[in-house]
């Protein structure tokens, strides 16, 4: 399986799918509605939600435990926790993968979309919106005023929007 390819993330998809069984199975994760939500994945990137640190910790323990059967692990240094409630500024007890402690955030990257510890769920835009203005900016001030319009948008919708 080539990286990059045009199959690989459904190739990455069944591969990985036991995992995903493995932690949905375990019914621990944090409840929205009637459904338990313990786990987001987009290609190898994987978000775990638990209601609490020792269930967290015990999703992680599922996952580590599953990657070593199909030779994968967790990188401890690309992974962080991140806490969400009336408890999110409390010092809390330490989640570990592979022997190492994963470290706690107040806030993190997903996906490009940075998430902020607080009372309540946060996503914060702030850096967003500052990397699509340096494009803009960047773009409008070389040809804003030499270029055609459809030019210019097609620069702003290829080169800024997906920041």
């Amino acid at each position: 399986m080539r990286q990059g390819g045009v199959l690989s993330p459904c190739f990455f998809g069944i591969f990985i799918d036991d995992l995903v069984k493995l932690v949905n199975k375990a019914n621990s994760g944090c409840r929205i509605g009637a459904c338990c939500a313990a786990i987001f994945l987009y290609a190898d990137d994987i978000i775990l939600l638990a209601p609490s640190v020792s269930t967290l910790q015990t999703l992680v323990t599922i996952c580590e435990l599953e990657l070593i059967d199909i030779d994968m692990v967790i990188n401890v240094k690309k992974s962080a926790c991140i806490r969400f409630g009336l408890s999110s500024k409390n010092t809390c007890a330490n989640v570990v993968a592979a022997g190492v402690n994963i470290d706690w955030v107040t806030s993190t990257r997903y996906l490009g979309v940075y998430f902020e510890s607080s009372v309540r769920f946060k996503c914060l835009f702030s850096k967003n919106k500052a990397g699509f203005y340096r494009s803009f900016n960047a773009i409008f001030g070389k040809i804003g005023r030499c270029a055609t319009e459809e030019v210019v948008f097609a620069l702003i919708k290829t080169k800024c929007l997906p920041v």
